[in-house]
């Protein structure tokens, strides 16, 4: 039986970089395509969160689809997929702040689609609490600044 409760408190989200090992590991078995996909959009090294979703997504391949991944930096999310048509899309974490966790779908989904390559991303709870604290942390960093500047200026 698979468990999709989430923690009743979401983590404290990362914001160290992660080892280029570590991230391997995380990318799980398919680590060499999906690091050099990584590689050609954003700096590995700040890179602080990383993780395979259970979504398929189409990239072109006679084999069938291939599976959605997600990786976070302190500033932004980027989706991506390998094969031959690769999908690769990074989105502003201050875009995902209405994300929410669905534990009857184990899915995480996106209220705003416009941004993210597919509407909902089917991750285990943790991997999904991991996720949504990402998200809730570079909003709340974003909304600091901006009471920070209204205050400034008032």
């Amino acid at each position: 039986m698979i468990n999709r409760r989430i923690p009743d408190r979401l983590p404290t989200p990362c914001t160290q970089p992660l080892a280029a090992a570590q991230l391997a590991r995380l990318l799980g078995p398919l680590s060499r395509h999906r690091l050099s996909l990584l590689r050609a959009t954003i700096d590995p090294t700040t890179v602080v969160a990383a993780m395979v979703s259970r979504s398929l997504i189409d990239t072109g391949s006679w084999f069938g689809k291939r599976r959605l991944c997600l990786a976070f930096t302190p500033t932004a999310a980027l989706f991506f997929a390998c094969g031959p048509r690769p999908i690769c899309q990074l989105v502003p974490l201050a875009k995902l702040a209405d994300t929410q966790y669905n534990a009857v779908t184990g899915e995480l989904v996106f209220k705003t689609t416009t941004h993210a390559p597919l509407p909902a991303v089917a991750l285990p709870p943790l991997a999904a609490a991991r996720a949504l604290a990402q998200i809730a942390a570079a909003a709340t960093d974003s909304a600091s600044k901006i009471l920070n500047n209204t205050d400034k200026k008032g």
